[in-house]
């Protein structure tokens, strides 16, 4: 860094003084300075087995929803998440993130098995006692995760460009004891986009009830019979 002490080997005075500053504090936060860090990797959540599930091939503009994914603090303190995404090949470019809401534990009418989803929100018959279930989602930022306690994650994803994707798993960051950690979830995908990709009947459990549940409906790239265009 250029000093403006005398007898530095040079020194800088009125607007090349200023410049030479603007210059040193931009190479400084540059460089995380000003006590900026990344988070480190924290061991409170439960990394759990490594999944990967297979999806049908998408369209490109078509979403499914995906609630497998589980968050469980396994720590004897409470945690706040601030953020969940997805990682791996493909992300972002053949496959989207649209959403990301927590699931929250929840019985009755209010919570729904995990899965795909062609029905926003996450909707389905239950067999067992004879209704229409749609899974409660809340925002992630600011979610408290008690000790011992755990939650699904729910993504809404669109297809995005041709191609194949593969998507290790999701990584969640979260605060503790005032410090920011982040952590890696092994639950993944993989599938493919195509823009003859066949058409897919929804899950005949999730068509039953977008009549009776108001608020329930298809989404993008999906529908109830198979249309002309696709051939």
């Amino acid at each position: 860094m250029i000093s403006n002490r005398p007898g530095s080997r040079r020194s800088l005075r009125g607007p090349a003084a200023a410049a030479a500053l603007a210059a040193g504090l931009l190479a400084t936060l540059a460089s995380g300075g000003c006590g900026t860090s990344a988070a480190a990797t924290g061991k409170a959540l439960t990394r759990g087995n490594t999944w990967t599930f297979g999806l049908v091939a998408l369209r490109p503009g078509a979403q499914e929803g995906l609630l497998d994914a589980t968050v469980h603090n396994q720590s004897r303190s409470p945690l706040v998440i601030s953020s969940i995404t997805l990682t791996g090949r493909g992300f972002g470019t053949v496959i989207k993130l649209v959403e990301v809401k927590i699931a929250p534990p929840e019985t009755g009418r209010n919570g729904t098995p995990g899965g795909a989803f062609e029905v926003y929100p996450p909707t389905v018959y239950w067999t067992v006692g004879g209704t229409c279930n749609q899974q409660v989602l809340i925002t992630v930022r600011g979610y408290r995760l008690a000790p011992g306690k755990e939650a699904r994650v729910w993504f809404l994803v669109q297809a995005g460009r041709p191609g194949t994707f593969h998507v290790r798993g999701d990584v969640v960051r979260y605060r503790q004891h005032g410090v920011n950690y982040q952590q890696f979830i092994p639950t993944g995908y993989q599938g493919s986009v195509a823009a003859h990709a066949p058409f897919v009947p929804i899950d005949p459990l999730e068509k039953r009830c977008l009549k009776s549940v108001k608020n329930a409906r298809l989404l993008p790239g999906h529908y109830l019979t198979k249309p002309k265009h696709y051939g």
